[in-house]
């Protein structure tokens, strides 16, 4: 029997830019800690300029994480930040494909990841 890995959002500031982990599932039942910290992430004062949002952790995403992506990159886009996708998995990249919003995010580069933080060693609850 399969156990689903547990479900976090790290988020990690360095410099210029906020790093937002996710690991685990981002459904209905998991989508609520991204919701509690895009507010700040993406229109919060003083927060940086550049958001990215790390999905190679992530294992699984329905209609519901996508959604609170898609809510991410409109809060971006009214406070001036930019915000930009690294790392998505096969599952992530169909859904993004399908759904056509591949085409409304960028994709961020692993290496645009700040090295001391954008990987938590372990996933926090």
């Amino acid at each position: 029997m399969d156990v689903p890995a547990p479900q976090s959002v790290t988020v990690v500031t360095h410099h210029d830019v906020s790093v937002v982990t996710l690991a685990g599932d981002m459904d209905l039942d998991h989508v609520d800690a991204l919701r509690a910290v895009l507010p700040q992430v993406c229109s919060g004062v003083g927060a940086p300029a550049r958001v990215v949002i790390d999905l190679g952790r992530l294992t699984f995403c329905d209609s519901t994480g996508l959604n609170a992506l898609l809510q991410a990159r409109l809060m971006c886009v009214a406070s001036g930040r930019t915000l930009a996708l690294s790392r998505p998995g096969p599952q992530v990249a169909r859904l993004l494909s399908i759904t056509g919003a591949d085409t409304l995010f960028e994709v961020a580069e692993p290496g645009e990841l700040p090295p001391d933080g954008a990987q938590p060693s372990a996933p926090s609850p």
